[in-house]
């Protein structure tokens, strides 16, 4: 039996993280190898695990990931050690995330700390089912998709949203031409201010890198992007929608959580998160 939310919505765990594999395997992918040459941009499999990391990128969590150490395999076969070991070599700083409950995940959390990892920020997944939206957003913010044949700043307002270097425009911008993707811009008074992105793989949606420049934020964009984003999923046939950010801390206002608790989606499971213990606080 899937498990289902508080709310009733069912889920696919393993679904989910298949398409969160696939999500920053063709982001990685996709960067130009030249842009990967110059910033240390690697992706790589070891058995169940997959690395993707970002040497010039070292406190970007997102961007040095390492996924399906929770595999019951991963720990015990030396795959998560192996994966670890190939990004330090690569002078990257990986962040470990594990899914709960799986068959390897005790196993994984209890190697970490003697692989150099301390526990760090936690991530809450989210999903949602296709029911249409319920919520309004501002009629002030036009969403409009973009691809690779427009010249659209998607890639620039990641960059900067996200507070990295302006290269990195390059390293994100390559998602608008992938096909499995869709990828938008948020404007006000006709100036793009923030982005968002989502890819559609079979009947399970991700929605991620979502972006706000200063001159955006706390005026509806993301909310905007959120709903654009529900509607063509459901319109492409995914039943499943997720979207995830990091834990919700006590005192620690968070207006991403919000907006994706209002704009439909529940609490599904958190993610353990495991930081390079070399990498300096901060």
């Amino acid at each position: 039996m899937e498990p289902t939310t508080n709310g009733g919505t069912d889920y696919d765990p393993a679904a989910i993280e298949r398409t969160e594999r696939r999500f920053f395997g063709e982001l990685f992918d996709a960067v130009p190898p030249a842009v990967a040459l110059a910033h240390g941009v690697h992706k790589a499999d070891f058995g169940p695990v997959q690395a993707t990391v970002t040497r010039d990128l070292p406190g970007a969590r997102v961007l040095n990931l390492v996924l399906g150490a929770e595999a019951a395999d991963a720990t015990a076969e030396g795959f998560l050690e192996e994966a670890v070991g190939w990004a330090r070599e690569r002078e990257a700083s990986p962040f470990v995330l594990l899914s709960p409950d799986a068959p390897g995940t005790a196993a994984a959390a209890a190697s970490l700390p003697g692989l150099g990892f301390e526990p760090s920020v936690n991530w809450m997944r989210f999903v949602r089912d296709a029911h249409p939206p319920r919520f309004q957003v501002s009629d002030e913010v036009e969403v409009v998709e973009v691809d690779d044949d427009d010249d659209s700043p998607f890639g620039s307002i990641a960059a900067l949203g996200f507070g990295l270097p302006a290269w990195a425009a390059s390293m994100l911008a390559p998602v608008t031409g992938l096909p499995a993707w869709r990828t938008y811009v948020a404007k006000l008074d006709g100036v793009a201010q923030a982005c968002g992105a989502m890819l559609l793989d079979g009947e399970v949606a991700e929605l991620g890198i979502a972006a706000t420049l200063e001159g955006g934020r706390r005026r509806g964009c993301q909310l905007a992007l959120l709903r654009r984003r529900i509607e063509d999923a459901t319109a492409a046939g995914a039943r499943t929608l997720f979207i995830e950010t990091g834990e919700r801390v006590p005192g620690r206002p968070s207006t991403s959580y919000a907006n994706i608790l209002r704009a439909g989606f529940e609490e599904a499971y958190l993610c353990q998160g495991w930081s390079d213990a070399r990498l300096p606080p901060g």
